[in-house]
């Protein structure tokens, strides 16, 4: 067999080994990048309920002194230079020493000013600096009222080296595993590669032997699948010898056998338009391309024109408040039902979405406060809807800004955690129920998000 860029077995190998090469990397990339949002995700919590564990383990005694040692179950906070440390200091109301983990003894954890990184609503600021022993350390500190306006400053830190050491070194054994396992595949997919095509190399030894003279048809034991080549290709050998053999006596009589064979081709090359054919067939692909899309696009609206669709509003709302109260328990969320139960003319799971992230984006901006109400107005066409407003005592979006809140993708500020997707989902969601999204100020003092989707009546 012979190898070059024209052979069939190196094109196939090549670009099934660039294929595999191309899916293990991007696999590899994919499980590292999984396994350090894992492991960012874990240590966060951990750090989080560390800092929890210390802010319970600390009181103020009778001598106004800040007292109590936390219990973490980890030693790494008694021995020096280990990256784990903890710190309680006061910052107003009482005069008392501050108090640490032995790990950090007479050390302190400098972070930035407060004018560079200030704290959030909640007190709290985390921020990746360098510890006693130079070590990077990952420190989550928030400052809390003890009682009688007496604030202290909770510091806990965790060793940030340690964190990207293990994230490296899981990164090098998934990167040496996937190395070898992608080169057993190009090894493995070669082989079965060559193996199955050595079949079609027979062929082209058989046929080289026919055309030398040296057989008359193609012979030996073939694959089921090249089975029925082979046999039409002996089939084709065979009517080529009995048309030249034709041949040799009709050749005096072509002359007369053609006039007939020739008009007949002329009058069915007049009776079909091809062109016109080509144009016919692409515009009717076109045309499938253009009925499936909008047919997706119609499924909401098909469900909403349906009886069989319809959600009954205030056991969904009342379900996700009371998950939301569950997490986030700092935050007051009302909700105002009316007494006859609206329904939604469409599935719970849309009902839900368009809540459910409206109710999440309230949570992340909200102070203190959540309010969320549900009433049903009808139009002057008489057709009923049902409003849903949800709004908080956050900052709210400046007037010229609203528009662009509800743009996919679109975030207004940067360094709160999101994907811009909340808003422009819900208004997505709306539109296609025919409905509406309007963003105005609350009287909370933050953001109210108004949304209009259609209501039926008991």
């Amino acid at each position: 067999m012979r190898f070059g860029f024209d052979s069939l077995a190196v094109r196939v190998i090549l670009f099934s080994s660039l294929w595999a090469t191309a899916a293990i990397a991007f696999l590899g990339w994919l499980l590292i990048g999984l396994y350090r949002n894992d492991a960012e995700r874990g240590f966060a919590n951990l750090q989080e309920a560390q800092l929890f564990n210390l802010v319970g383990a600390i009181s103020i005694d009778q001598a106004g002194q800040l007292s109590g040692i936390p219990d973490f179950g980890n030693v790494s906070f008694q021995r020096a230079g280990s990256g784990w440390y903890w710190r309680v200091a006061p910052v107003e109301g009482f005069d008392s020493r501050p108090i640490a983990s032995l790990s950090l003894a007479s050390e302190t954890l400098r972070g930035p000013p407060v004018s560079e990184l200030p704290f959030d609503s909640q007190f709290r600021r985390i921020w990746i600096g360098i510890g006693p022993g130079e070590g990077r350390v990952r420190v989550v500190e928030s400052e809390l009222d003890l009682g009688n306006g007496q604030i202290a400053l909770f510091q806990l830190a965790g060793n940030q080296d340690e964190f990207e050491y293990g994230v490296r070194d899981f990164a090098r054994r998934v990167g040496f595993l996937l190395m070898l396992f992608g080169g057993g595949v190009v090894a493995i997919n070669g082989g079965i590669l060559l193996f199955g095509l050595r079949p079609l190399d027979r062929i082209r030894r058989s046929l080289a032997a026919i055309r030398s003279g040296e057989a008359t048809s193609l012979e030996g034991r073939f694959p089921r699948e090249i089975v029925p080549l082979a046999e039409e290709m002996n089939a084709l050998i065979d009517n080529n010898r009995r048309i030249v053999e034709r041949s040799r006596t009709q050749v005096g009589n072509l002359a007369h056998s053609l006039k007939t064979p020739l008009s007949v081709l002329m009058n069915e090359a007049d009776a079909r338009d091809g062109p016109a054919a080509t144009t016919v067939a692409e515009q009717a692909r076109a045309m499938d391309f253009q009925i499936q899309h909008y047919l997706k696009r119609a499924r909401i609206a098909a469900q909403r024109e349906s009886v069989v669709f319809r959600t009954v509003v205030g056991p969904a709302l009342e379900k996700l408040v009371a998950v939301m109260r569950k997490l986030n328990p700092d935050k007051q969320i009302s909700l105002n039902l009316p007494e006859d139960e609206p329904i939604f003319v469409g599935e719970k799971e849309d009902l839900e979405e368009i809540a459910g992230n409206l109710l999440e984006n309230a949570a992340k901006w909200a102070r203190a406060q959540i309010a969320v109400g549900v009433s049903t107005i009808e139009d002057e066409a008489g057709k009923h809807w049902l409003l849903l407003r949800i709004e908080d005592d956050g900052p709210g979006i400046e007037p010229q800004s609203r528009e662009t809140a509800l743009k996919r993708g679109k975030r207004l500020d940067e360094t709160v955690p999101g994907t811009g997707l909340g808003l422009a989902i819900v208004s997505e969601t709306a539109t296609a129920y025919g409905g509406q999204v309007d963003l105005d100020g609350s009287d909370l003092g933050g953001l109210r998000v108004n949304v209009r989707l259609p209501a039926a009546i008991k």
